[in-house]
C-alpha cells in the first residue's frame, strides 16, 4: 500500500473523530424528547468515538513507521519526468509523441555484454515467482525451497505458456500453469509431465547464468552465449549488515544505456545544468527562476532525465579538449560490445512517422 493511501485513510479517520467529538460537545438536544433514549444514544456515540480514536492512532503509528522506518521508494513512470506538456495533451501522449518523432542517431549496440540487475533480493520471497523483461527477453525468476534464486526463459517449450504468469514453485522447480510441466531451476530440464509416462531428454528451458550478491539478483548476458567473464565483487559492508536497504528512486529513461554512466565523464555539464537546478527545479525552461520553484519541482537528477528523454545520440560528437573524458569513457565502454551485439531494429515500411 502506498504512503499516499495511508495518509488518506488517516485523514478520513481523523475526520470521523472530529465530527463525533464536535457533536458530543454541543450538549443535549433541544425539545421534549430528552431522557433514556438520548443517554443510550450518547453512550453509543462515545463508544464509537473511542473506536475511531483508537483506529486513528493506530493508522498514525503505521504511517509514522512507514515514513521514518520503512524504506522509501519513489517510482516514476516514463511519462512522469522529462517531457513538456503542451496543447492540453496528457503526459502519456506527450511522451509517446516525443519518442516517436525524435531522431535517435547512430546508436551503439543496444545490450552490452555483462551483468544486469534483475531484482533486489527482498523483492523475491521463498516460493515467489516474478515476471521480468531483460535485454529484450521475457524471463521467469523464482526462489526455490533451497532459498536460491533461479532465472530461466519464461516461455514453456511445450506450447509457449509464460511460466511466470500463473506458474508456481514446486521444490526447486517452476511448474507451467498450462499443463503442469515442471522444470528444474538449476539446469532447466523438465523433471515431470503429469500425464506422460516418460519425460523426453531434450525437454528443457534455457537457464540464464545468475548470482545473488550485495542483496541483488543479477543475470549474465552475452550476445554469443559465452560464460561469465568476471564476477561481481562482494561489498563487505552489505554482507556484514552495515549497509542496509533504505529505499530507491526509480526512473524510466528513454535513452541508450551507455549515456547514463557517460554523464559522469561529462564534467562540464555540471556547472551549467545542475548549478541553476538548486533554484530552478526540474523543468529546463526555468533555469534562471526563483528559489521557491526548487521546492515545487524536485530532484536535480530529473534535469538529466529531461535531457536524455529528448536528445539525439551522436556517435562522433564535436568535442573540445576539455571534453576528453567523454571520449575516454566511450573507448572504455566499447569493450562490452562484440561483433554480434544486437542493434536497434527500425521499422521503415510503416505509416508510423
Amino acid at each position: 500500500m502506498s504512503q499516499n493511501h495511508y495518509v488518506k485513510r488517516v485523514a478520513a479517520s481523523a475526520s470521523l473523530v472530529v465530527c463525533a467529538l464536535l457533536f458530543m460537545q454541543t450538549g443535549q438536544p433541544q425539545g421534549p424528547q430528552v431522557g433514556t433514549d438520548y443517554s443510550t444514544w450518547r453512550d453509543v456515540m462515545i463508544q464509537g468515538a473511542d473506536v475511531c480514536i483508537i483506529a486513528c492512532v493506530s493508522l498514525l503509528l503505521v504511517s509514522t513507521y512507514k515514513l521514518f522506518f520503512s524504506p522509501m521508494e519513489l517510482l516514476k513512470t516514463l511519462e512522469d519526468v522529462g517531457y513538456i506538456r503542451e496543447d492540453g495533451r496528457s503526459k502519456a501522449r506527450t511522451a509517446n509523441d516525443v519518442r516517436r518523432r525524435r531522431t535517435t542517431g547512430d546508436l551503439p549496440p543496444v545490450y552490452p555484454n555483462g551483468w544486469y540487475r534483475v531484482l533486489d533480493s527482498h523483492m523475491l520471497e521463498g516460493g515467489e515467482v516474478r515476471d521480468v523483461t531483460m535485454v529484450g527477453v521475457k524471463l521467469v525468476v523464482f526462489r526455490g525451497e533451497d532459498e536460491k534464486a533461479y532465472v530461466l526463459d519464461a516461455y514453456c517449450p511445450h506450447l509457449g505458456a509464460n511460466l511466470a504468469v500463473g506458474g508456481r514453485v514446486v521444490g526447486n522447480c517452476i511448474e507451467c500453469p498450462f499443463h503442469g510441466w515442471q522444470f528444474r531451476g538449476n539446469d532447466g530440464k523438465c523433471e515431470r509431465i503429469p500425464y506422460a509416462e516418460k519425460v523426453p531428454d531434450f525437454a528443457k528451458v534455457d537457464v540464464w547464468p545468475s548470482c545473488e550478491v550485495n542483496s541483488q539478483i543479477l543475470v549474465w548476458f552475452h550476445c554469443d552465449g559465452e560464460d561469465p567473464q568476471w564476477i561481481v565483487p562482494e561489498q563487505d559492508e552489505i554482507t556484514r549488515g552495515e549497509w542496509v536497504y533504505r529505499g530507491r528512486t526509480e526512473h524510466f529513461v528513454s535513452a541508450h544505456i551507455e549515456e547514463i554512466p557517460e554523464n559522469a565523464a561529462d564534467l562540464s555539464h555540471l556547472t551549467h545544468l545542475h548549478t541553476p537546478g538548486i533554484v530552478s527545479g526540474v523543468d529546463l525552461r526555468y533555469t534562471n527562476n526563483t528559489t521557491w520553484q526548487f521546492v515545487r519541482h524536485g530532484w536535480k537528477f530529473e534535469r538529466d532525465v529531461m535531457i536524455w528523454n529528448n536528445k539525439k545520440y551522436i556517435s562522433k560528437p564535436l568535442l573540445v579538449k576539455e571534453d576528453s573524458a567523454i571520449q575516454k569513457h566511450r573507448r572504455w565502454y566499447s569493450q562490452f560490445y562484440s561483433e554480434n551485439s544486437p542493434r536497434l531494429q527500425y521499422q521503415r515500411n510503416t505509416l508510423d512517422f
